[in-house]
């Protein structure tokens, strides 16, 4: 699914520049950052958080995770915005709660990691 759709179902908003050609297949919503590193395990998967701090993009960097979407309406501070357009990284924001997300995302197409 493209980003686009994705950010309009769940009523986001883009903070950086989204890859608009890019399809995303897969998604892992947490806030721990050591469970992502443990269980993210395919580069075109969405990571959804309300985690809103360099550890987030420090992570999602390490996994080769290129799109963040954050929950809960949290405030992104400017210097995480420009971190991520740093980075090339897809951020987006909403007011919806990670299962919320998670949940539009499910039945759009989206499918969780397989847990290995």
């Amino acid at each position: 699914m493209k980003i686009k759709a994705i950010s309009q179902l769940i009523q986001g908003e883009s903070l950086t520049p989204l890859k608009e050609n890019k399809d995303y297949l897969t998604a892992f919503a947490c806030d721990l950052m050591s469970d992502c590193l443990a269980f993210i395990n395919d580069p075109n998967c969405i990571l959804i958080t309300g985690l809103v701090n360099e550890q987030s993009l420090r992570t999602a960097e390490m996994l080769d995770i290129d799109c963040i979407i954050f929950v809960r309406g949290k405030l992104i501070p400017k210097e995480i915005i420009e971190l991520g357009k740093k980075h090339s990284l897809t951020l987006i924001s909403t007011k919806l709660t990670l299962f919320e997300v998670s949940g539009i995302l499910y039945q759009a197409g989206i499918r969780p990691l397989q847990i290995r």
